[in-house]
C-alpha cells in the first residue's frame, strides 16, 4: 500500500481511496467501510454485490467488487473492496442540459438492465409523516391526497440512491456510477423521483422538471407519477443539515431556500397527476 486518501461526501459509511503496489503495478481501490453501530446489516453488502453483478456489462459504468465482508467478521466492520473509477461529482456543471441529459440516460439505461434481485424497493415514503415544511396548508393536504393509492407495478433494477452525489464525471463525460447497497426490485418512479428530489434540492424546481423530460425520452417510458411525487415528499428539514456535509463545499447551498425549491418541484408534481 502506497497511499490512502479519504474520499468526501459519504454519509452513511466512510470511503478511502488506496493505492496499492501489486505486482503489475499501482492499482486504485476503493475501500468502504460501514458503521458496526448504525449498519449492521450484512444485506446491504450483499445488495451492492448482487447490484455490481447484475449491472456488469450491460452499459453502464460501475466498479468492479474485488472483496466483501458483508458482516464484518474477517474485518471488525461490514466493508466492500472495489475497483476505482475516473472522475469525480460534478455538483456546478457548466452546461446544465448536458449533464442532465446524461445523468437521465445512464439511470434510463440502468433500469433497463434485468433485474434478478431478491429485495423490493418503492421509495422511503411515509404517509403519516408530518410535512410541515410545506407551509401552504392547500399544497400540503393535496400533495397528501394525490400521493394516496396504489403503484404501478414495476418490476426492475433500480439503484436506490441515484443522484448526482454517487455519479462521476471526467471531462464532461459521465464516467461512474456508485453506491449501490440500496438497489433493489422497484418502481423506477421512485427512482427518478428520488434523483428529482435531490436536484431540487441543490439547484431548482425547473432542473427537476427538466431532468424528468429527460428521462422519460431516454427510457421511452412514463414514470409513474404517485412514486415520483411520494418521492419528493420524502424531504425534510433534516436535509438542510447533511446536504452541506455531502457537498462540502464543491458548489454553493442555498440552504434558507431549500424547502421552497422542493415545494415548487411538489407542486408541480400534483398538478401533473391532476
Amino acid at each position: 500500500m502506497t497511499a490512502v486518501v479519504p474520499l468526501l461526501g459519504g454519509i452513511t459509511a466512510d470511503m478511502d481511496r488506496v493505492t496499492l503496489d501489486s505486482p503489475t503495478g499501482l492499482q486504485d481501490v476503493v475501500l468502504r467501510r460501514w458503521s458496526s453501530e448504525e449498519w449492521h446489516e450484512e444485506d446491504l453488502v450483499t445488495r451492492e454485490a448482487s447490484a455490481l453483478a447484475a449491472v456488469r456489462g450491460c452499459g453502464v459504468p460501475t466498479p468492479q467488487l474485488l472483496a466483501m465482508d458483508a458482516d464484518g467478521a474477517e474485518t471488525g466492520v461490514p466493508c466492500t473492496l472495489t475497483s476505482a473509477l475516473t472522475g469525480q461529482p460534478d455538483l456546478s456543471p457548466a452546461d446544465m442540459r448536458t449533464w442532465l441529459g446524461q445523468l437521465a440516460t445512464a439511470q434510463a439505461a440502468i433500469h433497463a438492465v434485468p433485474d434478478h434481485l431478491q429485495t423490493r424497493w418503492d421509495g422511503w415514503h411515509d404517509g403519516d409523516l408530518p410535512l410541515d415544511w410545506l407551509v401552504d396548508r392547500g399544497l400540503r393536504a393535496a400533495a397528501r391526497e394525490a400521493a394516496a393509492g396504489p403503484l404501478v407495478g414495476e418490476k426492475i433494477l433500480v439503484h436506490g440512491d441515484y443522484q448526482h452525489f454517487n455519479v462521476l464525471w471526467q471531462d464532461g463525460r459521465l464516467s461512474g456510477v456508485v453506491d449501490w447497497p440500496n438497489a433493489a426490485t422497484g418502481n423506477r418512479g421512485s427512482d427518478v423521483g428520488h434523483c428529482r428530489l435531490n436536484l431540487a434540492v441543490l439547484f431548482d424546481a425547473r432542473t427537476a422538471a427538466d431532468y424528468l423530460v429527460m428521462y422519460e425520452r431516454a427510457a421511452g417510458v412514463r414514470v409513474d407519477r404517485r412514486a415520483d411525487l411520494r418521492a419528493l415528499l420524502c424531504f425534510n428539514l433534516g436535509w438542510q443539515n447533511f446536504i452541506p456535509r455531502q457537498v462540502r463545499g464543491r458548489a454553493p447551498i442555498d440552504l434558507a431556500g431549500m424547502p421552497g425549491r422542493v415545494a415548487a418541484a411538489v407542486r408541480d408534481a400534483v398538478d401533473g397527476l391532476g
